[in-house]
């Protein structure tokens, strides 16, 4: 009996995770259009919050997708090791945009975290 009770104890752990899957699909799909709206009406600070939840191809895809002006701009808000990380996967013309941007500071703390990750 208690050989039964483990085993269905792990089918059970095995096959959560396909359903909870399947709602955060939909939730993510609804994190990209609150983003999107949110961008659209110039309500920045509500679109990261949004924009953090996303998985990173998600992030990258909406970043792609949006106004090379609103790209920036959401990306200029966001932690310097979330910009970096991004700006390793999108095309070279927006992670300039980005990148130039970007205040001083912020720019540096960018650049010296691209130049390690490079080099590991």
């Amino acid at each position: 009996m208690e050989l039964m009770n483990n085993t269905l104890n792990r089918l059970q752990q095995v096959t959560a995770p396909v359903r909870s899957e399947s709602r955060s699909d939909e939730s993510a799909d609804q994190d990209v259009v609150t983003v999107r709206r949110a961008c659209g009406r110039g309500e920045y600070d509500a679109a990261r919050l949004r924009f953090l939840r996303l998985r990173e191809p998600s992030q990258v895809r909406l970043l792609e997708d949006i106004p090379r002006s609103e790209a920036v701009r959401l990306a200029g808000g966001l932690p310097s090791y979330t910009v970096a990380r991004l700006c390793e996967r999108v095309p070279k013309t927006l992670r300039r945009a980005i990148v130039q941007a970007l205040p001083e500071g912020k720019r540096h703390g960018v650049s010296v975290i691209l130049d390690y990750r490079r080099r590991i």
